[in-house]
């Protein structure tokens, strides 16, 4: 017979079924985080870097032999899973995405180390948070998944745990406070304008923990480095981006702004300020604590970045509505810790009656990050026009191009996603009598002009996608003379969701 099993030989399997009940709700989020991304296609602005990303391994220059409107630091941000699909058997989409996941899983780890190193928290309470901050970060965002907002709120969890106990008086191993304030120097290197989301709730733990000291902690200064590193690296680097770049986007992109009405009703405004409703009725019989405190005030502080940038566009809006819900989560779980069977009826009504619109608010921020311009209609047509063939679009919408070219295995020929200088000029001359200033942004529109003429007629795209949607861009297109003489070489195979879709002769 063999030897009696050691009883000690079953720790381990004890030790690791415990570990997976305990892990199991964190388990089941990111499960069903990578069921969804099999059903979501990759938005239009991080297949559009993507492109970008492709097109600078092969030796474009950036700012130069294409122009991109956002600063180095989108493209570079994509250049890693660029260069992975190429050593290995998997598509730029894929390494994205899982990229994305491991990035999630080693910040939302990192955070509830530098929580549980503090003594904050209990164990299974650090376990709740990363799971509830898993779901905000891997479920909530949709559409918006991999957008840059997106990963710099990822990367900045590390910087919110140690702003937590900052506010707390705990303290904090240099090590930790320098690694989290390096990701939070990157988290604005990505997108400039998410510093206030960093700096309120910095300094809102220098309140709470009654020392403005705490505001040029460590952690942040490792941020401020990165940031300047980076502004250096541009500098050297990218000259074209400063030169040529950057006085174009402040003329033509930034001016641009949504009508304010309805800035203030669609849907981020109306949803982050109904959760913070829901956050004061929760908690105004309670102090508020620290680290709620600390939540609450990056919450609104990449508010204002949302506000700063007046686009409207759902994706800029995911940092604030992120944190505001996991707040309002937090806020429902103080308030109720666990349900009662000896609760009156009125409370539980009002306990129900809360967890109903918490997930209403969240269902109602899934949904605003779900809306896309869905152009999958094009994608039979154009591969069977020309399979793996060149094409570019002639548009103000990213969305008609992209991320259709990397869907249907083409080249995107052009130099810029969307005639997005075009588009800006004849916006901002809608708005202005002035004769200097529309010479001016009638000189921009005509550089935009120029450019497609030049691809046109120099890279010969086997199909042209036209957008008649909400403006005539074939219009706009033949009161040039040279480019009706290039388009006069494509004849019309369809025109499909107001797309019209043109294939060289």
């Amino acid at each position: 017979m063999p030897p009696a099993a050691s009883p000690l030989a079953a720790l381990p399997a004890a030790a690791f079924a415990d570990s997976l009940k305990r892990h199991a709700l964190l388990i089941a989020i990111f499960a069903a985080a990578l069921l969804l991304r099999s059903f979501l296609p990759t938005n239009a602005d991080t297949s559009w870097l993507l492109t970008v990303g492709e097109k600078v391994l092969d030796g474009s220059r950036p700012y130069v032999d294409l122009l991109e409107v956002n600063p180095p630091a989108s493209i570079l941000l994509y250049l890693l899973p660029v260069w992975l699909s190429r050593v290995l058997p998997f598509s730029a989409e894929f390494f994205t995405g899982a990229l994305v996941f491991a990035a999630a899983a080693g910040c939302l780890w990192f955070a509830s180390r530098i929580l549980l190193a503090a003594k904050l928290f209990s164990r299974d309470t650090v376990l709740k948070l990363m799971a509830l901050f898993a779901a905000v970060v891997l479920l909530l965002p949709a559409q918006t998944f991999a957008q840059r907002e997106h990963i710099a709120l990822i990367l900045f969890l590390p910087a919110l745990a140690t702003y937590v106990v900052r506010a707390n008086g705990s303290r904090i191993s240099l090590r930790e406070a320098v690694m989290a304030g390096l990701l939070a120097g990157i988290t604005v290197a990505i997108k400039p304008h998410l510093v206030f989301g960093m700096m309120l709730a910095s300094f809102t733990a220098s309140l709470y923990a009654r020392d403005l000291r705490t505001i040029f902690a460590i952690e942040n200064w490792a941020a401020a480095s990165v940031c300047t590193l980076y502004a250096a690296l541009v500098i050297v680097f990218y000259p074209a981006f400063v030169a040529d770049i950057l006085p174009l986007v402040s003329a033509v992109y930034v001016p641009v702004r949504a009508d304010f009405w309805k800035f203030l009703v669609h849907f981020a405004t109306p949803i982050f300020a109904l959760a913070a409703a829901a956050i004061f009725a929760l908690t105004r019989s309670k102090q508020s604590s620290p680290a709620f405190a600390v939540l609450l005030a990056s919450a609104f502080g990449f508010a204002i970045s949302y506000y700063a940038q007046f686009k409207g566009w759902a994706y800029h809006s995911f940092p604030m509505l992120a944190l505001i819900v996991a707040a309002a989560v937090i806020a429902f779980a103080r308030r109720w810790p666990q349900a009662s069977g000896e609760e009156s009826a009125a409370e539980r009504f009002r306990r129900l009656a809360s967890a109903f619109f918490i997930a209403l608010l969240a269902g109602a921020s899934f949904l605003w990050f779900s809306f896309f311009v869905d152009m999958r209609g094009l994608n039979e047509t154009v591969a069977k026009a020309a399979p793996r063939g060149t094409l570019l679009s002639i548009s103000s919408d990213i969305a008609v191009g992209h991320p259709l070219a990397r869907q249907v295995g083409g080249t995107w020929v052009g130099r810029v996603c969307s005639q997005w200088i075009a588009a800006g000029a004849l916006a901002l001359k809608l708005g202005t009598q002035d004769p200097a200033a529309r010479a001016k942004l009638d000189a921009y529109e005509m550089r935009d002009r120029a450019m497609l003429l030049e691809d046109i007629r120099n890279e010969k795209p086997g199909i042209i996608l036209v957008d008649r949607i909400g403006f005539d861009w074939l219009k706009w297109a033949q009161a040039d003379a040279e480019i009706a003489h290039e388009l006069e070489k494509y004849r019309s195979l369809d025109q499909i969701n107001g797309v019209l879709i043109l294939r060289r002769k």
